[in-house]
């Protein structure tokens, strides 16, 4: 007969001749074909007589048992796979198919967040698993439309996550020569993916970016001179450094840290400080002294504030959205749906607007009870001439008090 023997690389194994009877004054004869079809003389056992030296190829990996006939085989090799056969008495006997499998490596799961979706991925290192189960807890998980197994059950993706989804998986590998398993605990502070609010985040920063230069060219173009654009401006200016920090965020929450991530990070904090300080104008510090040690950072400035702000901001959220596109593995009709980013993205964009132009005048209204409105001067109409407005810059005193009164007194 013909059987079908596993066994791992590094490891030993067994050739059985299934035979109950005593052979040891038997000729017995084993012998072994490789890939290439070559056939080789293991082992020739001639009783009463010495046991001929194997064959160099297994040559000190052999321990024969005359009594049954059987044959262990030590350190395998890749090589050591083909087919065995066992002759006794010039009788074949038996053929051994061995199938050499390399032994599995203890298996890793990694996690990655899609959209509202989360993905698990078993892997192993070394070897090839012939099967795969998950198990949440001690339940085994099948595929359905909750949980979806991919990959021959390599990839456990969960579709729209919720608190119940949170516990203890484990991943099981196997194959004929080994068994492994792996297990990861999850646990996330909220249940919708934080790629999906880098997303937001990074659409939200777009829009902001787009609307800031739009007010730019604006402004630029029709020469406005009312402060509520420029006020808006800044807004957005700010608002869209504010956002594109978020995203960056949510997105080294997820994918960790990279010296590329980390240094965009330190970069757009700076810059909104940048804009920060040029809003403010730091009117208690000496202007002066401030200017000559800004002197070389001159270049600073112009890149916090508008146009070239938005450039940056625009490029960096683009550059965002496209990775998380390719996380996705969906075309780009999944990120702009209107209902699920579109919109969410510029309700909040409004929402921040106005919250920002509430605190402005709030800030200007006690700014005005604390330090007051200068008074007005009132106008002088002239018959034979335009209208002029005198304000109170013109009517500052020129003389003293105490000059006033010595003119009045000669006056008497």
């Amino acid at each position: 007969g013909r059987k079908e023997v596993f066994a791992a690389i590094g490891l030993s194994v067994l050739l059985d001749a299934e035979n109950k009877a005593d052979l040891r004054n038997s000729e017995i004869l084993w012998t072994f074909t490789g890939s290439d079809g070559n056939l080789v003389t293991i082992l020739d056992y001639v009783p009463n007589y010495p046991i001929a030296e194997p064959n160099k190829h297994f040559k000190s990996r052999l321990h024969f048992n005359p009594s049954n006939g059987s044959l262990r085989l030590n350190s395998l090799k890749l090589s050591d796979q083909g087919v065995y056969t066992i002759n006794v008495e010039d009788k074949l006997w038996r053929r051994i198919d061995l199938k050499l499998i390399e032994p599995l490596s203890e298996p890793l799961i990694n996690i990655t967040y899609v959209e509202t979706t989360i993905k698990l991925t078993c892997q192993v290192s070394a070897g090839k698993a012939s099967s795969v189960v998950w198990r949440k807890g001690v339940e085994v998980i099948k595929n359905g439309q909750h949980y979806q197994l991919v990959q021959n059950n390599s990839k456990l993706i969960i579709s729209e996550p919720s608190k119940s989804d949170y516990g203890t998986y484990t991943c099981i590998v196997e194959n004929p020569v080994s068994k492994k398993n792996q297990s990861y605990t999850l646990a996330i502070s909220s249940i919708v993916s934080l790629h999906y609010y880098t997303k937001i985040f990074s659409i939200t920063a777009l829009i902001a970016a787009v609307a800031a230069l739009i007010c730019k060219i604006i402004s630029f173009l029709a020469e406005v001179k009312t402060i509520s654009l420029p006020v808006l401006q800044y807004i957005l200016q700010f608002l869209q450094f504010l956002f594109l920090i978020g995203a960056f965020v949510f997105w080294i929450r997820v994918e960790g840290t990279s010296e590329v991530t980390v240094f965009t990070l330190v970069f757009l904090c700076f810059l909104i400080m940048v804009l920060l300080f040029s809003i403010c104008r730091m009117k208690a510090c000496d202007t002066k002294k401030l200017n000559e040690i800004a002197k070389p950072c001159r270049l600073i400035p112009v890149v916090a504030g508008a146009p070239v702000s938005g450039i940056i901001v625009i490029c960096l959220s683009s550059r965002l959205i496209t990775e998380i596109v390719k996380k996705a593995g969906r075309g780009w009709e999944t990120v702009f749906k209107p209902q699920r980013t579109i919109l969410p993205a510029v309700g909040i964009l409004l929402v921040s607007v106005l919250i920002s132009v509430a605190l402005h005048l709030i800030y200007r209204k006690w700014k005005q009870g604390t330090t007051g409105t200068p008074p007005t001067a009132p106008s002088v109409k002239y018959s034979d001439g335009p209208h002029f407005e005198l304000k109170e810059p013109f009517l500052k005193p020129t003389v003293t008090n105490e000059a006033l009164t010595q003119i009045q007194e000669h006056s008497y």
